[in-house]
């Protein structure tokens, strides 16, 4: 049957655990933290209206993908027990979307690079914004639902070691 080889092909695909296909997705925006704009805390405030707004998106589409895979996952555990041509349409279906929604949060990621900010995590809406920080090179980092930039980082530190932004600021 044709279809056979095409149901281990998205078995394949969705072995891979999810984080470690988000990974893959975010792998190559190391080199824009090299090229990137430098902004001051004023400048990335100012640009989070628009910044939250594709950020959110993103979570959004983020969050219909891990449901997408879910159910692509339990069609092909119930695979064996309902092989057959409307079931082979229905998988090849769910792939295309999950697809175009892996496209869109990538298309969305190029559009906040384009702005010169980074994403790091879509499934949480972690921006950062490329900075100095006492000469150093550095982070402001932001969620979707923080209000204004509050954290920074050390450029080589883990995105996860937010340190809350000093009293008085004297960046760029």
């Amino acid at each position: 049957m044709q279809a056979e080889p095409y149901a281990e092909n998205i078995k394949y695909y969705l072995a891979t655990s999810f984080s470690q296909a988000v990974a893959a997705m975010m792998q190559d925006n190391s080199t824009a933290t090299k090229t990137a704009k430098q902004f001051t805390l004023a400048e990335a405030n100012a640009m989070l209206p628009l910044v939250r707004s594709i950020a959110t998106d993103i979570r959004e589409v983020f969050r219909s993908v891990i449901g997408r895979r879910t159910d692509l996952h339990r069609m092909l555990r119930k695979g064996s027990l309902s092989s057959g041509p409307l079931y082979d349409d229905e998988i090849a279906e769910s792939r295309a979307d999950l697809q175009e929604e892996y496209d869109q949060i990538w298309k969305y990621r190029e559009e906040l690079e384009s702005l010169g900010v980074i994403l790091r995590r879509p499934e949480t809406g972690h921006i950062e914004f490329p900075t100095q920080m006492a000469g150093c090179e550095a982070f402001f980092s932001w969620y979707v639902d923080d209000a204004s930039i509050r954290f920074w980082r050390a450029a080589d530190s883990p995105s996860s070691t937010r340190k809350p932004l000093p009293e008085v600021e004297h960046h760029n």
